[in-house]
């Protein structure tokens, strides 16, 4: 990689050995111990933004996100043909088996520690298309479009329709407004691949790259999501465990209810049967899909 040198002089380190690690490199250096690479294609105010976000929580005493090293003038990221690239420091570990409760609790107990600080960003400089408070509705429709193009999709439909629907109750206008007036902000993808379980068990947040001013629930959601899909009473007691640690609002708790009801599951897994097309759906019955949706109304 014609880069090395560059890095090596850019930042003033040696650099022993590469490799490649999914969409980064680990860097094991003479002096600066082991860093990550990763290249980011996207606009420079949008890198910009990301080294914000990873700055702000340095600066909020946060110790589990990425630490940035600077080159030897002080930049956070280096720029060829058009192509920008950042060096934070490296997580040994391994990634967290969340079939082993314990290990979603400290995942759960980060988020929710994370979540404290993720806000305050002031506005500035803020690209308009990492600012996403408002495309919570557009999100939800294009669920609602992608789910009615199988015949076999009506009940998750009206999943999608109450969901949009319960968008524009006063409850959940105030959270998305306290969201917004908080200048919040989310990892974007708070999931097991992008959590690494430390040598001393600690976990830390890595790959930040879909970071944006957004409700803080989306992270939430997404890992309930992903863990338990259609699991309604696990779900609740999972809710309750946050809240101990972060306490939710009344408006916190009606949003995240909102972005319960929309069956992300189903359309994860027909993304990905589209892009891995042996990739078989085991689709919950309508009588599980009713019963999730009741036990969720006790959030409320």
């Amino acid at each position: 990689m014609f880069l090395w040198s560059d890095i090596e002089q850019e930042y003033g380190i040696k650099i022993l050995k590469q490799v490649k690690v999914r969409d980064v490199y680990k860097l094991i250096t003479q002096n600066h111990g082991i860093l990550c690479l990763k290249s980011y294609s996207i606009p420079e105010t949008e890198i910009r933004f990301i080294a914000q976000v990873f700055t702000h929580l340095v600066g909020s005493d946060f110790r589990y996100g990425p630490n940035i090293l600077l080159t030897l003038s002080q930049s956070p990221w280096i720029t060829r043909n058009e192509i920008h690239y950042m060096l934070t420091n490296w997580v040994v570990g391994q990634n967290p088996d969340f079939n082993k409760r314990t290990l979603f609790k400290k995942a759960l107990r980060i988020l929710a520690r994370y979540h404290s600080v993720a806000q305050g960003l002031p506005d500035q400089h803020i690209p308009k298309s990492r600012i996403r408070y408002n495309k919570l509705q557009k999100r939800i429709a294009s669920y609602r479009s992608i789910l009615g193009q199988n015949p076999k999709m009506g009940h998750f439909i009206s999943n999608c329709s109450e969901a949009l629907e319960h968008l524009n109750r006063t409850t959940v206008v105030k959270a998305i407004e306290q969201e917004q007036a908080a200048f919040a902000f989310v990892h974007g993808d708070f999931n097991y691949p992008n959590l690494i379980l430390d040598r001393s068990r600690f976990i830390h947040m890595i790959d930040f790259e879909n970071t944006s001013l957004n409700v803080r629930m989306l992270d939430f959601s997404h890992i309930l999501h992903r863990n338990f899909p259609w699991q309604g009473e696990e779900i609740l007691r999972w809710i309750e465990y946050y809240n101990r640690k972060r306490s939710l609002s009344t408006e916190d708790l009606h949003l995240l209810h909102t972005l319960l009801l929309v069956p992300y599951p189903v359309i994860r897994a027909l993304q990905l049967q589209k892009r891995l097309q042996h990739v078989k759906i085991v689709l919950p019955t309508s009588k599980q899909v009713r019963n999730y949706t009741n036990e969720l109304k006790r959030m409320l």
